[in-house]
C-alpha cells in the first residue's frame, strides 16, 4: 500500500485523524474546507480488529447532517478503509428515524443489512476482484475458439462464460489465501 496522506479531502470537508500513528483507535475530526477549518463533526472507528470488517460511527453538527454532506464523508471513509488489503467490509449504524443519514449511506453505496431495536445497520463490501471483466473476456475468447473448433458457437459461448467464472473463482481464492497468510 502506498503512503497514506492526510487529510482526506472531499468537496466540502477535510477528514483527518487526531493521532496519525493510531488511526484506528483515536477520534477523527471532520472540518470544513474554509480558512478557519471549523470542526463540524467527529468520526471514530470501533472494534477495529483488522479481521475483514471495521465499524465506524460519525457524529455531525445538526446543520451538516444532511444527505449531500453525509455522502461525501461516508464514501471517503470507505475509500480509505478499502486501501488496506485485509479489510473486506466497512459498517456503521444509525437510528431508523434519521432519514438524512439513511439516504446519505445509501447514496454512498452502503447496503442495508438489518434493523434491530430501532437501529439500522448498513455496510459496504469490497469487491472481491477488479479483474472480473477480464476473466469473462478471456473465458469468452476461449469459448469462441472452442465453439469454432466444434462448429457450435452457442456451446462456445456457454463454455466461455463457465471458463471465465472458473478463472475468477480460482483467482479470488488465491487472493483470499494471500490475505489470510
Amino acid at each position: 500500500m502506498g503512503e497514506l496522506s492526510f487529510p482526506l479531502e472531499t468537496k466540502h470537508f477535510y477528514i483527518e485523524p487526531k493521532d496519525h500513528d493510531n488511526l484506528w483507535r483515536e477520534e477523527w475530526s471532520i472540518c470544513l474546507k474554509t480558512e478557519d477549518r471549523k470542526q463540524v463533526g467527529t468520526l471514530r472507528f470501533e472494534e477495529a480488529s483488522f479481521h475483514d470488517e471495521v465499524y465506524f460511527s460519525a457524529d455531525l453538527d445538526k446543520e451538516y447532517d444532511r444527505a449531500t454532506f453525509g455522502v461525501e464523508i461516508f464514501y471517503a471513509m470507505s475509500r480509505f478503509a478499502f486501501r488496506f488489503k485485509n479489510i473486506r467490509e466497512i459498517s456503521t449504524v444509525c437510528r431508523h428515524d434519521n432519514e438524512h443519514r439513511i439516504r446519505s449511506l445509501e447514496k454512498a453505496g452502503y447496503v442495508w443489512r438489518k434493523s434491530q431495536d430501532g437501529d439500522v445497520y448498513y455496510s459496504m463490501k469490497k469487491q472481491k476482484t477488479s479483474w472480473t471483466g477480464l476473466y469473462v473476456i478471456i473465458g469468452m475468447i476461449a469459448g469462441f475458439i472452442m465453439g469454432i473448433t466444434i462448429s457450435n458457437l452457442w456451446v462456445g459461448t456457454v463454455s466461455g462464460v463457465l471458463i471465465g467464472t472458473i478463472i475468477g473463482v480460482l483467482m479470488d481464492k488465491r487472493e483470499k489465501k494471500e490475505i489470510i497468510e
